[in-house]
């Protein structure tokens, strides 16, 4: 992969799709690598002609991982400095969990270099369990003890919906594409969860819905534990012709479970077509 070197931080970055294609720039979640991003939403942007850039976060390999703690500006920064390098002015977007986050406060920060932006299980109040679950990941990474070979694997099956955890067959499956993953190390674990907390326990960035001058959507999950789709659209009310869409039947990891339906609502809200409710 490409790699540019910004103050303090490396990216490493891959660009698909026609040379000549609109550009959009998809920002990961949280512990997400960028070559997740092929379940769903590079194929179907390519498909449709747009230019896809796609990178790995600061504390996420093959980027570097700098010292924690990590901000949220600071990876806003990161993005901006990725475009800078490709020559990219302006960008759509789509940002997944912490990454809808950042592509959020990069649509408030620099409206000019944005055509449209999607929020992805992102835009909302900080819930309960979310400031309970994140203090819990931040202080377990701050210890920064020996985890077992599960843990990674467990820390994202819990995002499934609890009827798919009743389910064996599913939780196997699972279990043995992702079971042997590597447990995240430090300090990009630390660095990222810190940014999160911070995010999560911030009611002033709240306040800047209104603010957003750029065509938004805000793409919601039903089952989703850490954006709940009745936030979420509230979120959505917040924000100055902001669309909204549910995907029925997911949880926070609808963004992989169910591509197709996220990869069409985002493909029709960057083209202007009719959204699904």
């Amino acid at each position: 992969m490409p790699e540019v070197d910004l103050p303090g931080v490396t990216i490493a970055y891959d660009v698909f799709g026609p040379p000549a294609g609109e550009p959009v720039v998809l920002i990961c979640g949280l512990s997400q690598p960028a070559g997740a991003w092929q379940l769903g939403l590079v194929p179907a942007l390519t498909a449709a002609g747009y230019r896809v850039v796609t990178f790995d976060t600061r504390g996420v390999a093959p980027s570097s991982a700098p010292p924690a703690p990590y901000t949220v500006d600071e990876m806003v920064d990161d993005t901006v400095g990725l475009l800078d390098h490709l020559g990219l002015d302006r960008v759509r977007l789509a940002g997944y969990s912490m990454g809808g986050w950042v592509a959020e406060t990069l649509a408030f920060r620099h409206p000019e270099r944005v055509t449209a932006a999607v929020f992805i299980g992102s835009c909302n109040v900080g819930t309960s369990w979310e400031k309970a679950v994140t203090t819990v990941e931040r202080d377990l990474a701050r210890l920064d003890p020996e985890l077992p070979p599960l843990f990674q694997a467990v820390e994202t099956l819990r995002y499934l919906p609890n009827h798919d955890l009743q389910d064996d067959e599913t939780v196997d499956l699972w279990l043995s594409l992702i079971g042997s993953l590597d447990p995240w190390p430090n300090p990009g674990r630390l660095g990222q969860f810190e940014a999160a907390l911070a995010w999560s326990t911030d009611v002033e960035r709240t306040q800047r819905w209104p603010a957003l001058s750029v065509p938004c959507l805000v793409l919601s999950f039903e089952h989703d534990v850490d954006s709940p789709p009745a936030r979420a659209r509230q979120a959505a009310e917040q924000i100055p012709g902001a669309r909204f869409v549910e995907v029925a039947g997911a949880s926070h990891l609808g963004v992989f479970t169910h591509a197709e339906a996220v990869a069409d609502a985002v493909v029709a809200f960057y083209s202007g077509a009719p959204l699904a409710p």
